[in-house]
């Protein structure tokens, strides 16, 4: 169990993982002619049980019926992203690279309850809890230039019951989610929601690769196309075989836990393996394993890329929230442990470690954000506990209470707030821990506790 096993320095809940190494090769396109027999059918084929063995992945076609997107797509279209961009659903030129229309500042979709109280702030807005231009964390509507291409990553729809449904917990998906990893499936109340990667300007940079791994709690990473993606049209790019080289790295077997073995085996991953860029149709599903490396596709296209990005687990015991608080007076940002505490410095005079009128964040966008309790190294086969086939799916699938209802946290919308909005403001750190002395707050546990506590 935990208790024994030191927690490691504390990471950031926003960081990936990655190195500065470029990628030596060029993706090569996923055509169906490529899959291994079964990959139109509901569930494993023994060919396609020995390819996620070795490679990691597998791609199911048609996995989920294409009109259920329809509500969604039309709903896309009427989005603050798009309508203040210009963006025409029938004219394909206004497509392209809509960040220049994009503000700098955006507050859409969310409620006026950061720190219980006010309106989500900007870059230049004073705050009691934090610096000005303190980062907010993640918004409903993320909005960036990639490299190259222009992406809005409208997580706010990720918490939209219909939207779940219809996606991360649609029966066929929860069938492969337990034929994979076996069960008890945590059953999924919000994914990360739709990116999508828009065409970029003939005029400005290639588009090109940007691979890391997502250093999150999750087992099974899940993409579901709602539009059709050729090649070099921003499909989603994996590197095949990535999660059997940085497993055996990490510290732990079910938090990831980096050491410098982990960095070389980056590094070496992005020199030695040939990218396998996702492409399919509407209702296409990739499934990897969650140590997957991965980027936005190379998007030359004239295309809307949309993905749905998605995290599945089994249940198993969790502890606390991985929270991130703001420094004070220059002070720096500081994490939560794995054992529930933030260690502030004491030797600080312009930030005092007893002030808990500072600001808390956590990463809101995923459906798992809390550590795994057990702290035990990688087992010698990445796969030991995981099904594969071996057992017949039961839908044996546990509804866990969300994180955001356990501990009584504003994530969903409400109010005024629009359908698609929502997300997690900042909260007072004194309302989520109670403070020890010497610089150490202890936070709140309200885990779930489910009935199979095995692993």
């Amino acid at each position: 169990m935990s208790g024994a096993i030191r927690a490691p320095k504390p990471a950031d809940p926003e960081s990936a993982f990655g190195t500065k190494t470029k990628a030596a090769h060029a993706p090569r396109p996923s055509t169906p002619d490529l899959d291994p027999p079964g990959a139109d059918q509901l569930g494993l084929s023994p060919e396609e049980i020995a390819q996620f063995r070795e490679q990691g992945y597998i791609i199911k076609r048609g996995l989920i019926p294409p009109e259920v997107f329809e509500p969604f797509h039309a709903l896309w279209w009427q989005q603050p992203p798009i309508v203040n961009a210009g963006v025409n659903e029938n004219d394909p030129r206004t497509w392209v690279a809509p960040g220049k229309h994009w503000p700098p500042d955006q507050r859409w979709s969310t409620a006026d309850n950061w720190m219980g109280e006010g309106a989500w702030p900007g870059d230049e807005d004073a705050r009691r809890g934090a610096e000005a231009g303190e980062r907010v964390g993640r918004l409903p509507h993320k909005l960036t230039q990639d490299i190259a291409n222009d992406v809005w990553r409208w997580h706010g729809i990720g918490h939209d019951p219909d939207f779940v449904n219809a996606t991360t917990a649609h029966p066929n998906v929860l069938h492969m989610a337990e034929a994979l990893m076996g069960g008890p499936v945590k059953r999924p109340h919000r994914n990360r929601g739709i990116y999508s990667i828009f065409p970029r300007d003939p005029e400005g940079d290639e588009s090109n690769l940007g691979p890391h791994m997502d250093a999150n709690m999750t087992e099974l990473m899940v993409v579901t196309y709602m539009s059709r993606i050729g090649p070099r049209q921003g499909g989603f790019t994996i590197f095949p075989t990535s999660p059997q080289r940085l497993y055996p790295t990490s510290e732990q077997a079910y938090n990831w836990v980096a050491t410098d073995a982990s960095r070389d085996a980056m590094d070496a991953i992005k020199q030695d393996v040939v990218p396998l860029e996702f492409v399919g149709e509407p209702g296409d599903v990739l499934f990897a394993h969650a140590l997957m490396v991965h980027s936005a596709g190379i998007h030359e296209g004239d295309n809307i890329r949309m993905a749905v990005i998605q995290d599945m687990n089994r249940s198993r015991q969790r502890t606390h929230m991985r929270w991130t608080a703001a420094g004070k007076n220059g002070a720096p940002r500081v994490h939560c442990d794995m054992d529930g505490c933030f260690r502030f410095p004491t030797d600080n005079t312009d930030d005092d470690p007893a002030d808990g009128d500072r600001e808390v964040t956590n990463q809101w966008i995923m459906d798992s954000n809390e550590f795994v309790e057990s702290r035990v190294p990688p087992h010698e086969d990445i796969f030991a506990e995981w099904n594969l086939g071996r057992e017949p799916v039961t839908g044996n699938v546990i509804d866990e209470q969300p994180w955001w209802e356990r501990y009584n946290l504003p994530l969903l919308p409400e109010g005024d707030v629009p359908r698609g909005g929502g997300g997690m403001p900042a909260v007072s750190l004194d309302s989520i821990a109670e403070y020890e002395g010497d610089g150490v707050w202890r936070v709140d546990r309200h885990v779930w506790e489910p009935t199979d506590t095995s692993g």
